[in-house]
């Protein structure tokens, strides 16, 4: 995994001005190196007395990274800046070498922690969080061994998971008008009533072979190209399954994360459509946060959107 730490302007003069407490700038860089190898990730550092500099390593970087460690130093007024690490969606925490900043600094809306008046220290905590956080999806990732279980990430795997998932996606199409108006209702009517069962009934009628791949999910040789392959219904599905209660907005966050790393690892993307769906996964990653927390009905939204 790779991690990316920006230093804002001047930092790089750390330690240089007589008097002053604290380590140079190059030790900083050699103990974050050595803190991210404790945990077997890979760092790539940038400091920059230019605030275009940040934003255009942030974009840059966006697809090759799983988490961001900022200290916008004198930009913690940067609006800019801000606004370039909410639209990345790459998790990310702030850090302040001293509180004098921190509370004025308008990144902290959009970053998951804010690190502050401990110096180095400061830094080293912001990778260890990054890092075990990463830790919590290897270790979901690793009890699903089976490709078709790769979908439970984010809530505890069982017997029902993967029919549940595969079902709301076929009723999304044809539920959107009810779904703005009330859709955690809607979502709710639609698996009581057992329309799904019956829509995946026309579905293999209608189309044999996509049929046979949506219904053998989880069973037998058809379920390894579904449970890889990263697509627009399937994300709408998982929407469909937090509008309805079927899953959680934290585990919704948790599996978007997960797939979106796994995406970044190589993993399989409906053709033509991967920048909207890798968007749409930072912006899932983020939504249980109090900048970012989405409604039921931009949830919705998102769901038409990806109906495109």
């Amino acid at each position: 995994m790779r991690l990316l730490v920006l230093h804002g302007p001047n930092l790089n003069l750390l330690g240089e001005r007589e008097g002053t407490t604290g380590g140079r700038f190059e030790d900083l860089d050699s103990a974050l190196r050595a803190r991210a190898s404790s945990h077997g990730l890979e760092l790539k550092i940038v400091q920059s007395n230019h605030e275009g500099v940040l934003i255009d390593t942030l974009q840059a970087e966006r697809r090759n990274i799983a988490g961001v460690v900022v200290n916008p130093a004198g930009l913690f007024g940067s609006y800019a800046l801000r606004d370039a690490l909410e639209a990345v969606g790459v998790p990310a925490i702030e850090v302040h070498l001293d509180g004098a900043r921190a509370k004025q600094s308008v990144l902290k809306d959009v970053c998951q922690a804010q690190l502050s008046g401990k110096g180095f220290d400061a830094y080293l905590q912001a990778i260890d969080r990054l890092a075990q956080g990463e830790a919590a999806s290897g270790r979901e990732r690793a009890k699903a061994s089976a490709p078709g279980k790769a979908k439970t990430i984010g809530r505890k795997a069982d017997a029902s998971d993967e029919p549940e998932e595969q079902a709301p996606s076929k009723t999304l199409g044809r539920k959107s008008d009810g779904l703005v108006v009330a859709p955690a209702r809607a979502l709710a009517r639609t698996a009581e009533a057992g329309g799904v069962a019956k829509t995946l009934g026309r579905k293999s009628q209608a189309a044999d072979k996509p049929a046979k791949g949506e219904k053998t999910l989880g069973r037998g040789s058809k379920e390894t190209p579904a449970a890889n392959l990263l697509s627009r219904e399937l994300v709408r599905q998982k929407i469909a399954d937090r509008l309805s209660g079927k899953l959680t907005p934290s585990g919704l966050a948790t599996w978007a994360r997960t797939q979106y790393l796994e995406v970044q690892r190589g993993a399989p993307a409906e053709s033509g459509y991967r920048d909207m769906l890798e968007d749409s996964l930072q912006t899932l990653t983020l939504s249980t946060l109090p900048a970012s927390r989405l409604t039921d009905e931009q949830l919705v939204d998102m769901m038409t959107q990806l109906e495109g």
